[in-house]
This record gives structure tokens, sequence and C-alpha cells, in this order.
């Protein structure tokens, strides 16, 4: 891709009159992060990774050097590429110089930063590899029963989710190492501190859970099925599903107090004020939905949405793989 294809359009939708521009950045990218006001975009074959600014400037691409791109994050001016097949993450500048190499495990999916530190995860064997992102080498590798997708960086450690295993549900590898398993707990996908409090999502049969800070189980409620995200808000825990067009507002006891029908079925929430923001795979669109009155201001995006970022400024990219675009919504709320 090169700078002069980028296609800016200037639309007006909705009752709120949001400003939108769309930015074509070509089909099949699956993927995007955001971190440090720089978005990168991930699309495995033909190999490549899109580097913007979250104004949607175009910096670089990357599709040299790599075989099989799964994830991509920037931080501090490099950019860091899991390599899938040869068991690697690449690290490039923004404008996409090839830095360094560095070998980890087999098979490196999500890349995540925090402390100073790069965590990569890898799933063949099932570990977590610690990058030190001063000197760009393993600092040491962390090891579990069982692989996963979804993990998330702590103050207290790393927290595993045993998305496939069925004797564990989560385990904390920080200055200790335990592990919980809730019966009947499934396929757990996202967890989330707030107020003291760990909320855990479970993905297949829409459980929510709530745990003080030892990991009791305060709390759980059985929501939708293919319950995709949760958004943790003051006062309620708002949950979206594949299966049914709605959110599910569950309060801090852990009592359903309302449900809030959507035109379609969502997969990525975010929190912008005091409206909640909901993105729709087919046919596309983003939801801006005020949970007090149900009312909903809907914005057309492209074919087949499947991500959705807030920047630190409260816009919202959004990117939609099947019509080679990329959104960015500054919300008039």
């Amino acid at each position: 891709m090169k700078k002069g294809l980028l296609l800016y359009l200037l639309l007006t939708c909705s009752l709120l009159a949001h400003k939108i521009e769309s930015v074509g950045v070509g089909y099949g990218y699956t993927k995007m992060t955001l971190n440090e006001g720089i978005v990168c975009l991930i699309r495995p074959k033909p190999a490549s990774v899109l580097i913007l600014t979250d104004s949607g400037q175009f910096l670089s691409e990357i599709s040299v050097g790599v075989s099989y791109p799964t994830w991509a994050v920037h931080h501090a001016g490099n950019v860091f590429v899991s390599d899938y097949h040869r068991a690697s993450v690449a690290v490039y500048t923004i404008f996409g110089r090839l830095v360094k190499r560095i070998q980890v495990g087999n098979y490196p999916t999500v890349l995540k930063v925090f402390g100073g530190k790069l965590y990569v995860l890898c799933s063949r064997v099932p570990s977590i590899y610690v990058i030190d992102l001063k000197r760009l080498e393993v600092d040491e590798t962390l090891t579990f029963d069982s692989p996963t997708l979804y993990f998330e960086l702590t103050r207290d450690g790393i927290v595993y989710l045993h998305y496939y295993a069925t004797d564990k549900t989560i385990e904390l590898v920080g200055s200790e190492r335990r592990s919980l398993t809730i019966k009947d707990f499934r396929t757990p996908l996202k967890y989330v501190q707030k107020g003291g409090r760990a909320y855990l999502l479970g993905y297949m049969d829409g459980k929510l859970a709530c745990l003080d800070s030892s990991w009791r189980i305060l709390w759980q409620q059985n929501l939708d099925d293919l319950a995709r995200d949760m958004l943790v808000m003051d006062d309620v825990v708002v949950v979206g599903s594949l299966v049914q067009p709605r959110l599910t507002l569950v309060d801090l006891s852990g009592r359903i107090v309302k449900h809030l029908a959507l035109p379609n079925t969502v997969h990525r929430l975010e929190q912008i004020r005091n409206f909640i923001v909901a993105l729709n795979h087919v046919p596309g669109e983003v939801y801006f939905i005020d949970p007090l009155t149900g009312k909903i201001d809907t914005v057309q995006v492209g074919d087949y949405a499947v991500e959705m970022c807030k920047t630190v400024d409260e816009r919202l990219l959004v990117l939609c793989s099947d019509s080679g675009e990329l959104f960015l919504i500054t919300p008039s709320l």
C-alpha cells in the first residue's frame, strides 16, 4: 500500500452528525491494535502489517521479512510483529526497517506491552515469553498446562485464561502462582479488574463471574450464549452476545437490571462518556447507546466490521475487512 492510495471520504449519517472519515487500507486485514497513538493493521496472507497514526496518516507497510504475521503492536517507535511460521518476533521501526528478530516459542500470536516488557503468547507449547523492551532479549519463559488466546496483564502479574482447559479456569503468575477453577465455567476470554474486584466472562455459555481481590467468587450470572465482550462501567457490567441482538446490564451485586434491544448482534464494546458503543459485524454498524433510555444512534460503516479501538481522546477506529476500510469516527454526543 502506498500513501497516495489512501482514500479519505467525509461522510454524514446518524441523527447526531458524528464526524466520519474512511481510509482505504486494502482487503483482508483482520486484526487491529492501537498503542501510543500508532495503529497496526494485520493481514496474515498475503503477509502485511500497515502502520498508521490514529488520525489515519499512513506511515509504512511491513511485508518483507515476515511470513505469516498474526499480531503487531507499537511501542516507543518500534513495531513488534509475531511471525507465526518462523517462531519469532520481528522488530521494525515505524517506517518499516527491520531492527532485529527475536526467537520465541512455536506459533506466536498475541503481543502485549506492559511495564517495560513485551509479552508473547505461544501456542504449540503453551507459554508466554517475556522480552525486555530496552535490550530486546528474552528475560524469561512461563509455561502453562493448556493453550489459549487470552491473557491479561495486571499489577499482580499475568492472568492466564485457560480457554481450552476443563480443570482450570484462570491462573495468576506473579509474586506467587495460583489458579482458580470455577465449576461449569467454560471458555473464559475476558478478565477486567475494577474497584477491588475482578469480572470474568465465559464465551460459550455467556457466564459472568465476579471475584474479590483474593479470587473468592462473589456471584455468577448465566447470560446469553456466545458472549464475545463485556464492558465494566461505574455501576453496571454490560455484556453483548453473538446469539441475541441485545445487551444485558448486570449491577455490581450480580442482579440483571435491564436488557437493551439492538438492531443486530454485537461483538465489541467500548464506553465514550456515559454512552455504550457496540460494534456489529454484518451489515457493519456502530451503535451509540444511552444506557438509561435505551435510545440508539446508528452509524453505518463498511463490510464485515471486525475490530474497534478507542483513542485517548475518545475517537473510534473501526476496521472493516471485506470492504478494506478503516473508519475514524469522532462522536458528537
